[in-house]
């Protein structure tokens, strides 16, 4: 994303220094991301993903790679992440595998940052870079779900978003949840109908957030517009809103961050 003449983008204050809460939300933005890429690129555990997550965020900061990025930004945010995540995995694997070589070869001393060079030098392959966008969308689309699972918990709504989880991660009929939750068809369909419109517009809602974070305050509206777009065509790439969110719940596995269950379908 593009700079701004006006302000500062969180990269920016990043760059310099940061506050503990500028840390926080850009941690908030990408941990998971990185940790569900790194479980896929590397076919990592969970926990020896968010080792390598943690590498990561470690690499940037040690070795400025937000600073040097931040001042010729020709490629997007999530571009440069996947990269460093690719680079992380890349030298555990080779460490893991060749370590008395690489202690000769380095005199005792492994590299432990990365070097601006050979992140410019990065040429991630596509499928790469869409895994990684993938891995992003299905933490925004999490963090959404539990958003919103906790708002309607707390304003004693929470069979609204039982017909919406029964619906698409059960996938049960609407009469079907109707019928658990000892509420009318009519009523069902109703809620169904609100947690679809809010699902769509919280999502919304976190994609502007994300886009005010990182985009220039001249450069949102058409910034907002292409990443948007970029989601909704994504989305639609993969069956749909429902669809993809369906597919995050089922592969899932113990251990691993999912949103939770809103409990069995039955009459509160």
């Amino acid at each position: 994303m593009s700079f701004p003449k006006t302000r500062h983008t969180l990269i920016q204050r990043l760059a310099t220094g940061g506050q503990e809460a500028d840390w926080r939300d850009f941690m908030d933005d990408y941990w998971g991301p990185v940790c569900r890429f790194a479980r896929w690129k590397g076919n990592l555990s969970h926990e020896d993903a968010e080792d390598v997550a943690s590498a990561v965020f470690e690499a940037l900061l040690k070795s400025r790679l937000l600073e040097r990025w931040s001042e010729v930004p020709s490629a997007r945010l999530r571009t440069l992440m996947c990269s460093v995540v690719r680079n992380i995995l890349s030298n555990r694997f080779r460490v893991s595998h060749g370590r008395e070589h690489l202690l000769e070869e380095h005199g005792g001393k492994l590299d432990r940052y990365l070097e601006w060079s050979e992140i410019e030098a990065a040429d991630a392959p596509r499928d790469q870079l869409d895994a990684f966008y993938a891995a992003w969308v299905d933490d925004l689309l999490q963090s959404v779900l539990e958003l919103l699972l906790t708002e309607y918990n707390g304003s004693g709504r929470g069979d609204y978003f039982r017909v919406l989880y029964g619906r698409i991660c059960d996938e049960l009929t609407v009469p079907e949840i109707a019928e658990a939750l000892q509420i009318k068809l009519t009523a069902a369909e109703n809620y169904l109908r609100h947690m679809r419109q809010k699902l769509t517009e919280r999502l919304q809602e976190s994609v502007r957030t994300y886009v005010v974070r990182y985009s220039a305050e001249g450069d949102f509206e058409p910034e907002f517009t292409a990443e948007w777009t970029q989601l909704g065509a994504f989305l639609e790439r993969f069956g749909g809103l429902e669809a993809v969110v369906r597919r995050l719940y089922q592969e899932a596995e113990p251990g691993s961050s999912r949103f939770q269950s809103p409990g069995p379908l039955s009459a509160t």
